[in-house]
This record gives structure tokens, C-alpha cells and sequence, in this order.
């Protein structure tokens, strides 16, 4: 433990000692970002079309919080937290994307900005530094890069193997997930512009809270410490890398003792327009 991260480290120890506290403040959380995209939903069907952006924006929240923390065991610190991830994931009606988002997600923090980080594959790199506007058009297109990720990096397969803890999918929690995006489907006849709309809008949030994370100007660095609108603290990069078991809560309090090494308009100013602009390395 660093002198810069024991605050968050004290808090965890602190707010685990009373039981239920953090899982509570998790599902609650989770719950009411949930409810707040059904509203959404409701007013666009009531011809309210621009309501798919603020439901983006909360569906963005509503993974780091429940699918993002789940995959870290972060929110009951057991084995619950991976059906509370699929749970997640099912309720959004992306029954597939939590047990993959787990496998990459911890082999990018075990193997972070290296040659076998999932988030960073050579091809990805190659995009961004050659053809710019046609990587930041390819980032767009929601689930693209992890459609990449599964199918189209057999040849990787060996390296990831040797040089990364590669966890392992269950498609048990694939089938149970299926069937209840399935039934919500049935149930909500959600309206399929507004389930698009926010897919895309997610997307977004998602890319551009990834360039906030991990590019900037310094190479000596690997992970930036900034705000992001609803990041539900994950902007704590540095702190979440060194300690990841850390709560998404926890992380949002420490946030505001951190010095912030970036802003979101900088970012997207850099990846627009700096070829100096890069994502970092690893160390």
C-alpha cells in the first residue's frame, strides 16, 4: 500500500465492517440507474426521442457499478458478485458480454498497456497511430473491438496463454442470462430505436472514458487520474489499478483527494487532432 492510496484502502477496511453496507449501496445504486433508463423508455415512446442520450449515459453508469465491480469481486467479495455481473448484463439485454468483459477485462489488469493487453491489441495500436479517423470511426461501432477480441485473435491465442492469467468463460451464466433478457424482452417490448440509441450512446461514454484512462502526452505514465460525467469514481484510475478489489464507492470518495491528470475535452482534443497524443505503455 502507497502513502496515495491509503485513503481509499482505510475507507475499504472501514465500510466492510459493517456488513452489507457496500453490496447495499451497490444494488441500490444499480437499481436506480436501472429504473431511471425504464423511464427513459417510457418517455420515448411518449415522443420524447432524445431520451436514448441520458439513458447512454446511465447504462454506462450501471455497468462499472454492477458489471464492472462484479467482475472484480467488489462488491460482496464472493462468489455472488459473478451472477450479480450476468444479472447485470441480462437486465440490459447483453446476456453475452458479461462472462467475456470479465476474461479480458482481468487480463487487461494483470498484463495493463502491454503487447497482450486486450484493450490494446497491435491491431488497435496500428489503427490509432496510421489511420486516426479511421480507428476513432471503428470505436463507434459498438462492440466491434470485442467482437475482435473473441473471434479474430486465434493467433494470439498461444501468447495469451503463456504470458497472461487468462480466467475462463462459464456459459452456464450465458444460458440462465439468455433466458431472462429473453422474457424481459417479452414482458417490456422495449421499442428497438430506443435499445439502439442507447447501445450507441453507451458505446461513447465507454470509448471516451477508455482514452481518459489510459492516453495522455507523458509515456512514463500508465493510467490517468480524472472526472468523467456519471463515472461512478472509476476515473480513480490509478488507485483502481493498484488496488482493483476496491468498490466503485470508494473509489468515487477518493476521487476527490486526487490531483486530476486530465479532462475529458482535453482527451478528445488530443485524440482528435495530437499525433503526440498517445496510449501509454507498459512498465
Amino acid at each position: 500500500m502507497t502513502g496515495k492510496t491509503r485513503y481509499e484502502i482505510r475507507l475499504e477496511r472501514k465500510m466492510r465492517r459493517i456488513p452489507f453496507l457496500i453490496p447495499f449501496i451497490t444494488i441500490a445504486t444499480g437499481f436506480t440507474l436501472f429504473a431511471g433508463i425504464l423511464i427513459c423508455a417510457y418517455y420515448f415512446q411518449e415522443g420524447l426521442l432524445w431520451t436514448f442520450l441520458p439513458a447512454g449515459l446511465m447504462g454506462h453508469a450501471f455497468f462499472i457499478v454492477v458489471v464492472h465491480d462484479g467482475a472484480h469481486k467488489s462488491i460482496t467479495r464472493s462468489k455472488l458478485d459473478r451472477y450479480l455481473m450476468n444479472l447485470g448484463c441480462a437486465v440490459m439485454l447483453l446476456p453475452f458480454y458479461g462472462e467475456g468483459f470479465r476474461k479480458y477485462h482481468l487480463i487487461h489488469h494483470a498484463n495493463t498497456n502491454s503487447n497482450v493487453d486486450p484493450l490494446w491489441p497491435s491491431q488497435k495500436k496500428q489503427f490509432y497511430e496510421n489511420y486516426r479517423w479511421l480507428y476513432i470511426l471503428c470505436e463507434l461501432v459498438p462492440l466491434l473491438y470485442t467482437g475482435f477480441l473473441v473471434f479474430a485473435q486465434k493467433k494470439q491465442s498461444s501468447e495469451l496463454a503463456t504470458k497472461a492469467k487468462s480466467p475462463r468463460i462459464n456459459y452456464y451464466h450465458i444460458i440462465w442470462g439468455s433466458a431472462i433478457s429473453i422474457g424481459l424482452i417479452f414482458w417490456l417490448q422495449p421499442p428497438i430505436y430506443f435499445l439502439v440509441g442507447t447501445l450507441l450512446t453507451l458505446n461513447i461514454f465507454s470509448t471516451l472514458r477508455h482514452w481518459c484512462e489510459h492516453l495522455g502526452y507523458d509515456r512514463t505514465k500508465t493510467s490517468n487520474t480524472f472526472w468523467f460525467p456519471l463515472g461512478m469514481g472509476i476515473g480513480n484510475h490509478d488507485t483502481h489499478h493498484e488496488h482493483p478489489h476496491v468498490s466503485w464507492f470508494v473509489l468515487f470518495l477518493g476521487l476527490f483527494k486526487r490531483k486530476k491528470d486530465t479532462r475529458l475535452w482535453r482527451t478528445v482534443f488530443g485524440v482528435f487532432f495530437k499525433k503526440s497524443f498517445h496510449h501509454y505503455e507498459g512498465h
